[in-house]
């Protein structure tokens, strides 16, 4: 299978106030067709900017890279014909303009045969829920609204490949949650798209990518399934547990054993307080020393069980937290 998006040593340097600033360093990967891609940075990793250059809104400063089969500088027009994008600072649609009418401009800019534009404006707003909508001025939309109609432009030219930046900002829960169910069961499995998820927020790509690449200052620091970074995670486990006895001395024994990485009190009541035990390797045998501190100090465990799940918070912190100093 040929990769539909591949980046090879891709990056990017501006110079601002006298000093560079390098937004994208060395990165090299690849989507491949129908992949549902999550891009996933806290504000200022370089999401924004690598997706502009993969978009041809910016010209790389070193290393290449294709999109559609097509070089993102030699055959930009090429590019931008293949790709959908929906930017999280849009701005351009004209506000007295009916949302239809917006969209059937935007969709002769795209070289839609005038034939078929009714039908792909009218496609595109109905997908998102904004027929009944259509022939109302783009100014009297809400900030919801204004963003699926952003969605729809993205789609009116039938683009295989979309690049979707922060595409649920200023969206409720409630729309937020049927836009990514549209995306992964409409765009991604019946339509075949692919596409490119970029969000700083880390409830958006839980359960939803196929694969995640973390960016941290410019660097791709991991790219792979939630199951595969969640394989590369140290073998570390935090347990809630509930003891009945001398609490500050239990937790003091805890924090002398090697392996025990922290201890933290949750909650404290009568008769029980509740810690979180960080193991540093569960499969170092340290749970018995757990078990035997709380009996060495005459106390006794009620209950306990494992509160960290391998989830893409914990995947992310890890990886975003490599190669800080």
């Amino acid at each position: 299978m040929i990769s539909i998006i591949c980046a090879n040593h891709l990056s990017k340097t501006f110079t601002a106030y006298g000093r560079e600033v390098h937004a994208v360093r060395d990165v090299s990967f690849a989507v491949e067709p129908g992949e549902l891609f999550g891009l996933f940075g806290s504000n200022g990793a370089g999401k924004s900017t690598l997706v502009r250059l993969l978009s041809t809104l910016l010209a790389p400063t070193s290393g290449a890279a294709t999109v559609n089969s097509f070089d993102i500088v030699r055959d930009d027009l090429r590019v931008r014909g293949s790709i959908g994008l929906v930017a999280s600072d849009e701005r351009s649609f004209y506000g007295r303009l009916t949302c239809r009418q917006n969209l059937s401009f935007y969709a002769a800019l795209q070289n839609v045969p005038r034939p078929r534009v009714r039908k792909r404006v009218d496609g595109a707003l109905d997908l998102f829920g904004l027929l009944p909508k259509a022939d109302a001025p783009f100014q009297s939309l809400s900030t919801g609204q204004k963003q699926r109609l952003n969605m729809a432009r993205a789609l009116v030219h039938d683009p295989p490949i979309l690049f979707l930046d922060e595409p649920t900002k200023s969206m409720d829960v409630q729309t937020a949650d049927f836009v990514k169910a549209l995306i992964k069961g409409e765009l991604v499995a019946r339509q075949r798209k692919t596409i490119v998820f970029i969000s700083h927020e880390l409830y958006e790509m839980d359960n939803f990518c196929d694969r995640v690449a973390i960016l941290a200052e410019g660097q791709l620091r991991a790219i792979g399934t939630p199951e595969e970074l969640s394989a590369r995670l140290p073998r570390r486990a935090i347990y809630r547990i509930e003891v009945e006895g001398d609490a500050d001395r239990i937790a003091s024994r805890w924090k002398s054993v090697p392996k025990i990485e922290a201890v933290t009190e949750v909650s404290r009541g009568m008769a029980l307080t509740a810690f979180d035990v960080t193991l540093a390797d569960e499969t170092s045998g340290v749970w018995l020393d757990v078990l035997k501190e709380v009996g060495a100090c005459g106390g006794r465990v009620e209950e306990y069980r494992r509160v960290d799940d391998g989830s893409l918070r914990d995947i992310i912190k890890h990886f975003t937290d490599l190669g800080r100093g």
